[in-house]
């Protein structure tokens, strides 16, 4: 009697991958590989049902079982089974995404069945070392758990608060090496740099970061000295895997960066390629007053208001002056003219002057991620919507860490209407940068205009839980209440919503930003004359950004509002 063989004991190959069960083994090139164990029970579930597409759920269920997970647990494990196979998101030899539904192996899979057993599994000898292998899993299984790792703020020990700035660079330069380890899951430097300043104890952190280690430091600035202080922590233990000193001139900080990051590698068991190990060790300026200014520039733009976006702009324009080649201060550059076309003062000149600074980083280091998403997002602001796209899919196959890849791309697939995409690139956001409130407020508005009410429901209360969360931590927050106000307004409750958009109104009075997002809140709760009335006004100081007002799901009520229409058609 013919028996269907059992995939377990079947071997597996497509294009240069070996899947070998029996052995728990998966090869390219005859190189073994290593993967997480989801990655694997992905890979079996892709091989034993070849060219059939598998819904998001489906997968979730059969790989994690009751446990709950989030999709983003999912999109994670797909990107790096994808590094580790050597295929790629935007061009699939193996690995399709059907955006919004599953995922299907596209690749002619064949199959051995390298030969019957005599007797049942549990009646074979047990193989000599065979305890020793599953030690040996336990062990690999930890080491995984502990290459996920977030980059605290470094503490200023300088004794003056206008070093800031200076001991959050290092390690925010720090967290940007290790981002281009496709083997690390880093935090975002949003979700890691939200708990600043906190008392917060190391398990909840971790816990919240999804990580399962931590490094801390300080810095000590003095003159031409620095000393910084860093150490690794292996959270489950609550010991230290490494720690260092280093006391140098100032012109040996990026040696100090980059020991640090070699060292936590080490650490982490991780072994690198040697395209990897130049990327950690690739030094972006070797002039200290450039770096300096970089890291101000950087400082100033993630304040996100009209006066500091100006500040950026010429701490930016002061890097490049002193190292015209530093690539890193060139995006720095574009990413904040186009923060001010979009949001504070629309202007064809700042359009222009995105492009060429995009460019001009893209020229100096081609192989940068961050190059590449600023380049996206000047392309974006120039209409230019089809090569935004190719950036910013460039920028995620670089750097599957980079948050901005796939936040902003997926703010450019909701300006074009297509939310499908959207929302798998907001859930992919939200996972890279899991304390971060705003990949889940644009993911909740995408789900609403999908139709999707429950997820709509479920994205929106956890948005607003991290809103609390980060109001708690900066009560002064306006970024907060007016994302807040707009998500109460969508669950319904509307005396919150009206409360939190006026406070948030109160708190500036010339920034475009804060009326278009009070607008919102309004029109939701649809008193439309109240929105249209702060979505001119918001016009007037300065936001520019069409595609996005005219796709807005907040907006929706408005749609056919001759004011809105004119509004629209004032910003061609």
């Amino acid at each position: 009697m013919a028996t269907e063989s059992n995939p377990a004991r079947v071997d597996y190959a497509f294009g240069d991958i070996r899947v070998e069960p029996t052995a728990h083994r998966v090869s390219r090139d005859g190189r073994e590989l290593e993967l997480e164990p989801k990655a694997y029970s992905v890979l079996l579930q892709f091989v034993t049902h070849p060219g059939e597409l598998i819904q998001h759920d489906d997968l979730l269920e059969r790989v994690w079982g009751h446990k709950y997970v989030t999709p983003a647990s999912l999109s994670r494990v797909i990107s790096q089974l994808r590094q580790k196979l050597g295929d790629e998101a935007a061009e699939p030899r193996y690995i399709q995404t059907v955006h919004g539904v599953g995922y299907r192996l596209i690749a002619s899979v064949t199959a051995k069945d390298p030969g019957k057993v005599a007797m049942a599994e549990t009646d074979l000898p047990r193989p000599a070392g065979s305890a020793g292998r599953d030690h040996d899993r336990r062990s690999q299984d930890h080491d995984h758990d502990r290459r996920s790792i977030a980059v605290l703020p470094f503490v200023n020990m300088s004794g003056d608060l206008e070093n800031e700035y200076f001991s959050d660079g290092i390690a925010e330069e720090i967290l940007s090496l290790l981002t281009k380890l496709p083997q690390l899951k880093v935090s975002s430097r949003t979700s890691s740099f939200f708990f600043k300043g906190k008392e917060v104890d190391l398990q909840t952190l971790a816990a919240k970061l999804d990580v399962g280690t931590v490094l801390e430091g300080s810095v000590r600035r003095a003159g031409n000295r620095v000393r910084i202080t860093a150490q690794l922590i292996d959270v489950a233990s609550d010991s230290n895997l490494w720690a260092e000193t280093y006391d140098r001139e100032l012109r040996d900080v990026f040696a100090i960066q980059d020991d640090i990051a070699q060292s936590i590698v080490d650490a982490l068991k991780v072994t690198l390629s040697p395209k990897e190990r130049r990327a950690i060790q690739y030094v972006a300026t070797a002039n200290v007053q450039a770096y300096d200014d970089y890291l101000r520039g950087r400082r100033y733009f993630y304040a996100w208001n009209r006066r500091d976006s100006l500040r950026a702009i010429d701490m930016y324009q002061r890097a490049i002056a002193r190292d015209p080649k530093y690539a890193a201060a060139w995006a720095g550059l574009s990413d904040a003219y186009v923060m001010r076309h979009r949001f504070l003062d629309a202007n064809p000149e700042h359009v222009a002057h995105a492009m060429d600074a995009s460019e001009r980083a893209l020229q100096m280091d081609p192989d940068s991620a961050e190059a590449h998403a600023s380049r996206g997002l000047a392309l974006y602001v120039s209409k230019r919507f089809k090569q935004a796209e190719r950036q910013f899919e460039t920028a995620m196959m670089l750097n599957p860490n980079l948050l901005e890849a796939y936040f902003l791309y997926g703010m450019i697939c909701s300006s074009q209407g297509n939310f499908e995409k959207a929302a798998w690139l907001y859930l992919r956001a939200a996972e890279v940068s899991p304390a971060d409130y705003l990949p889940l407020v644009y993911l909740s508005q995408a789900y609403s205009e999908m139709g999707r009410k429950d997820d709509e429901r479920k994205a929106r209360r956890r948005a607003i839980e991290l809103i609390e969360r980060a109001l708690g931590i900066n009560p002064d927050d306006a970024r907060a209440r007016y994302m807040g106000a707009a998500n109460f307004a969508a669950i319904g409750e509307k005396d919150k919503a009206i409360e939190w958009a006026n406070l948030a109104l109160r708190s500036s009075e010339d920034e475009p930003m804060v009326y278009y997002n009070a607008a919102c809140t309004f029109a939701v709760l649809e008193e439309h004359e109240r929105a249209i009335d702060l979505l001119e006004r918001a016009v007037q100081l300065g936001w520019g950004d069409r595609a996005w007002m005219a796709n807005d799901s907040d907006l929706a009520s408005l749609r056919s509002h001759p004011r809105f229409q004119a509004l629209l058609t004032s910003l061609n």
